[in-house]
């Protein structure tokens, strides 16, 4: 984890899910996006994210922003020492 100033000043739209492979991992995720819906101001590695267990696995959020409106992105985890750097929704 490094802190991150371009996730400092961010506030995303609600975590409404996540998922790892076919595991949910919604509450995991919620706690790492924080109160402040921002990552917690830091930059994570895919293993302190998803667990070193996450090789090899696909990985989706779903978030919902105040005004309905419906934000997601995936991926595949390659290398679980590699920095996960989510989009910033707007």
């Amino acid at each position: 984890m490094i802190p991150c100033e371009h996730y400092q000043t961010y506030e995303g739209p609600k975590l409404v899910k996540a998922m790892l492979g076919e595991d949910d991992i919604t509450d995991k995720m919620t706690d790492m996006y924080g109160t402040g819906k921002n990552w917690n101001g830091c930059l994570w590695t895919f293993k302190e994210s998803f667990g070193p267990d996450s090789y090899g696995k696909n990985y989706r959020l779903e978030f919902q922003g105040e005004d309905g409106r419906k934000h997601w992105f995936h991926g595949f985890i390659s290398d679980i020492d590699q920095y996960f750097n989510p989009p910033q929704a707007s």
